[in-house]
């Protein structure tokens, strides 16, 4: 996906409770270059920031991303000390998650591709092949 692609999806940063708005901007930033490097169209990427207000967690800020790459959803999350970091620990695991989700449609895809002539042939007189029932008793299973 080009640059400009990326840059005309409108990234929806949702904040809950006391998110500053530098990090808001830095995760539409984060989120714009990791959707750069998408093998396939992202039809929607959203991103939730929380800051949890008990002093006793010891990673109170949560991110969430969420992309729709042509249709099949991408999630990560991530907590950490800082809202910097959790951004960062999310987008790692957004793009290793993207990068995933497309070897796996590859290989979904040459599974499914259809088997040359040859093989077709083999494959139809194999599954032609009759097996004879054994006779029905009366006795259940």
């Amino acid at each position: 996906m080009s640059d400009t692609v990326a840059n005309q999806i409108d990234v929806q940063v949702t904040t809950i409770r006391d998110v500053a708005k530098a990090d808001v901007l830095r995760t539409r930033e984060v989120v714009l270059r990791v959707l750069a490097h998408a093998p396939r169209p992202v039809l929607y990427a959203k991103a939730t920031l929380n800051v949890l207000p008990d002093p006793a967690v010891a990673r109170p800020n949560l991110v969430s991303l969420r992309i729709g790459l042509n249709g099949v959803p991408v999630s990560a999350h991530a907590s950490a000390a800082s809202m910097s970091e959790a951004v960062t620990l999310a987008a790692t695991r957004l793009r290793a998650r993207m990068e995933h989700v497309a070897r796996h449609w590859e290989t979904r895809r040459t599974a499914m591709a259809p088997a040359p002539a040859r093989l077709r042939d083999e494959l139809r007189t194999d599954a032609e092949i009759v097996h004879p029932r054994p006779p029905m008793s009366g006795a259940p299973m």
